[in-house]
Formats: structure tokens, sequence, C-alpha cells
């Protein structure tokens, strides 16, 4: 089955947000500072990240790469700078 990845970027909340497949009721839990883990909230898929404060963090400067295995976990790796 493929799905879409969606990568959105909101610049007055300085949110990154990366969604799988399509969009449906999610609960979201917080498994790093600032760093959010989305749900279906029916069927526990994994639906999505949330990151605030995403360019106060190092954004893409202070990021190396991110890695989304899909339908997985999401690896954040900052660069050494």
């Amino acid at each position: 089955m493929n799905q879409n990845l969606e990568v959105y970027y909101d610049i007055e909340d300085d949110r990154l947000e990366i969604q799988i497949g399509e969009r449906t009721e999610c609960y979201f839990d917080e498994i790093d500072d600032d760093l959010f883990e989305g749900h279906d909230k029916k069927t526990e898929e994994l639906k999505g990240y949330i990151i605030f404060n995403f360019i106060r963090r190092g954004g893409i400067k202070g990021i190396k790469e991110i890695k989304i295995p899909l339908p997985a976990n999401i690896q954040i790796t900052k660069s050494q700078s």
C-alpha cells in the first residue's frame, strides 16, 4: 500500500509537521522535548510527527539528516557543528 508523506513548516509557530497517509483524528504523545508522535485514535496507526521550535532547535542547519522509514520510526540527527 502506498502512502503519501506530507511535510509542512509553519514559520509563525516555528513548527514542522510530518504526516503519514490520509488525515485522521489523532492523539499526540510527547516523546522528547518539543517532539510529538501522532497516532490514529481508532487504529493506533502511526500518523506523523510534530516538532515545535524547529528553527530554534537548529532547524535545517542543525539537522544533518532526517530518516523516515515508512511505516515505522523517525530519526533526527544533529549535525556536528
